[in-house]
């Protein structure tokens, strides 16, 4: 009776094993297309082109609404509508610096859910600006800073490993 419930214990477990990696499967390919949207919103702002930018955003913006929402927790879950609110908003603007104070509650968000997530593809480097005090995610650990478009001015405050496949 002890090896039936054991192996029922077991079975249960593997089940539950398996049923959790395919939903983090379902979020790597849609997060990694936000993610690879983000950086090219991020390198638009480095350049201080307020009119690429709103065009990058809005194709960031369509990409946070393919992210399924089955698989992720309550907190995760609740990241998605913050991340659709700063790029809608930057899409809807080309100023700069409008654009900028909202990519920077976005790049927290993203942070969070990727940190959470851990389905990117590459590495990622969580950057601090020290002249604006704001952080960005970036694919290089010397990224260009997005909120004053200048190398060398910000710092790397934590490293994303890729996840393993």
């Amino acid at each position: 009776m002890k090896t039936l419930k054991t192996t029922a214990l077991f079975l249960a477990m593997a089940v539950l094993s398996i049923l959790t990696v395919k939903a983090q499967n379902a979020q790597t390919k849609p997060i990694n297309t936000v993610i690879t949207n983000y950086l090219s919103l991020k390198d638009a702002l480095v350049s201080g082109d307020g009119t690429v930018a709103e065009a990058k955003a809005k194709t960031l913006l369509a990409s946070i609404g393919e992210v399924p929402k089955t698989g992720l927790s309550a907190d995760e879950a609740a990241l998605l509508p913050k991340l659709e609110f700063d790029s809608r908003h930057i899409s809807e603007v080309n100023k700069i610096d409008h654009q900028r104070e909202h990519f920077a509650s976005l790049s927290n968000n993203l942070y969070t859910l990727v940190k959470k997530l851990k389905v990117n593809n590459s590495v990622l480097y969580r950057q601090y600006c020290t002249m604006t005090k704001r952080y960005f995610l970036s694919d290089s650990d010397k990224g260009k800073d997005p909120y004053m478009g200048m190398a060398n001015c910000s710092k790397v405050t934590e490293t994303l490993p890729a996840a393993k496949k």
